[in-house]
């Protein structure tokens, strides 16, 4: 009581005020902790939440002390009350402080989480534009990958083939399926090889211009030059390996083509030179020959030997125009020549022949041929060359065909040969168009038969090609061994032949 008022009313109605005051704050402390199980992330909701946290623990304090102020009060214990209001004020005080620091850390965490948010944005972006370039970066790879002219791979630790290129799949004539976990050296032609380009791979970690060969899926050879880099893991341990094989086949074809033009022309000069200076000692052995004959009608043992030196030299004189021919000295006419008429007539000379051995010469001759401008002596004389050889390579019981046609868009004329025979070893195919180069007997040929023919051909702006066996699957299914290619380039009127 103060001045004779009760306090009561005042005491009651601080005590509902206390009350009211912890319903709100638990009430606000309840849908705050909603507010943080729905987003943790969101620094507003924990601010709230702790701040209502606070405020309930301020509005307990508050209530508890003036409950127990005025319980003590009204029963005359002031004593007791004053040991314990420091402590109600106390808990007060902290929980004002508490809601005072909630406020302050939360501006300073807010601009905390303000930084941290533009920082995230900025990540945010830079990896977006990292992931474009890295895009970017993947679609080059990836068109290099595919529209690269040469043979790009990818093996694992095992040497398998993981990945390949269209333009290595074509190469070796697979579908880019077929290819993937193919072991690759069942594509390398000679296992030395595959042993020499695994070693330095392990040793040295790449390999450089390592020239092999390959095997196509028609048993074919493709020459390659490969490089390629060992891919190694942390420990340096190998876990595969990527490189690019670049077909040298076309190169390696052209750079023997040129290699034997050049020793074609090198021996022609020579062979040139020797043949006019037998030409003219067999020349008058002939004469002095036929002169002989005459005086020596009436001796018939002399006449018979002076015969067989007169056929002899005559035959020494052949192989005297075979070296003039050789070396194109010879003479020649030029004017349009007519190929499936000097292939009839090759087959009209040659069939007799060829029947005694029962060896079949079947023509496939295209209709409406072109002409070409050249000689025609000569290009009759190549299809001989190439019959008879075959003739020869048979033996008894065989095929030849010869087939033309014409391709107008490279507007040339191809001429194939082909037999049943034996086929050429490999190792003496690179040498069959050599000068002196035979594998007859001594006195059955002189080597200069394919060599002449193949200066023929050159002299005509075409060329000659040999396969044993051929390429061609449907060759192979006709049992042919040997295949020649001749192109001859077909020039319109009013044109010149090339040089």
């Amino acid at each position: 009581m103060t001045s004779g008022l009760p306090l009561f009313p005042l005491y009651l109605v601080d005590f509902i005020g206390a009350l009211i005051m912890m319903f709100f704050a638990f009430w606000t402390s309840v849908y705050s902790w909603r507010l943080v199980r729905k987003d943790p992330t969101d620094i507003l909701w924990r601010y709230l939440f702790w701040l209502s946290m606070a405020l309930v623990g301020l509005s307990i304090s508050r209530a508890a002390g003036h409950a127990a102020r005025f319980i003590l009060l009204s029963m005359e214990l002031h004593g007791i009350w004053l040991k314990i209001a420091p402590y109600t004020g106390a808990l007060n005080t902290i929980f004002f402080i508490a809601v005072a620091v909630s406020t302050f850390y939360y501006q300073n965490i807010r601009q905390a989480v303000e930084r941290l948010r533009r920082f995230n944005m900025e990540l945010e972006r830079r990896i977006e534009e990292r992931t474009q370039e890295l895009l970017l970066s993947e679609q080059k790879f990836h068109r290099l990958f595919e529209n690269s002219k040469d043979m790009i791979y990818f093996c694992n630790e095992y040497g398998h083939i993981t990945d390949i290129n269209p333009a290595g799949a074509a190469m070796l004539g697979y579908e880019e399926e077929e290819l993937v976990n193919t072991p690759l050296w069942r594509v390398i032609a000679k296992a030395e090889d595959w042993e020499i380009y695994y070693t330095q791979l392990c040793q040295l970690g790449h390999i450089t211009d390592f020239e092999t060969q390959l095997l196509r899926k028609d048993g074919s050879i493709c020459h390659v030059l490969i490089s390629a880099s060992a891919i190694k893991d942390k420990k340096g341990n190998l876990v595969g390996c990527e490189g690019i094989a670049k077909d040298m086949t076309r190169f390696r074809e052209m750079t023997q083509q040129l290699i034997q033009s050049e020793k074609l022309a090198s021996i022609g000069q020579l062979a040139a030179g020797v043949a006019h200076e037998i030409n003219t000692p067999l020349g008058i052995i002939l004469g002095y020959t036929q002169i002989l004959e005459e005086d020596l009608e009436e001796n018939p043992e002399a006449r018979e030997y002076l015969g067989i030196i007169e056929r002899q030299t005559k035959i020494c004189r052949r192989i005297v125009g075979d070296l003039l021919r050789f070396a194109r000295m010879g003479k020649s006419g030029e004017g349009e020549v007519d190929i499936n008429l000097c292939v009839q007539e090759v087959a009209s000379i040659l069939s007799h022949s060829l029947s005694i051995e029962q060896i079949s010469l079947e023509l496939k001759l295209a209709p409406d041929l072109p002409r070409i401008r050249g000689d025609q002596e000569k290009i009759r004389q190549v299809l001989v060359n190439l019959v008879t050889n075959a003739f020869q390579a048979i033996g008894h019981n065989g095929r030849i065909e010869i087939e033309t046609t014409y391709h107008p868009q490279e507007e040339e004329i191809l001429i194939t040969v082909a037999d049943t025979g034996p086929g050429i070893p490999p190792e003496i195919i690179d040498k069959i168009f050599d000068p002196f180069f035979t594998t007859k007997e001594v006195g059955q040929g002189t080597g200069l038969g394919l060599s002449v023919s193949f200066g023929i051909i050159k002299d005509h702006g075409g060329k000659i090609k040999v396969e044993s066996p051929p390429a061609d699957k449907e060759l192979k299914k006709r049992g042919i061994r040997t295949v020649f290619y001749i192109r001859l380039p077909v020039h319109r009127r009013g044109e010149t032949n090339p040089p």
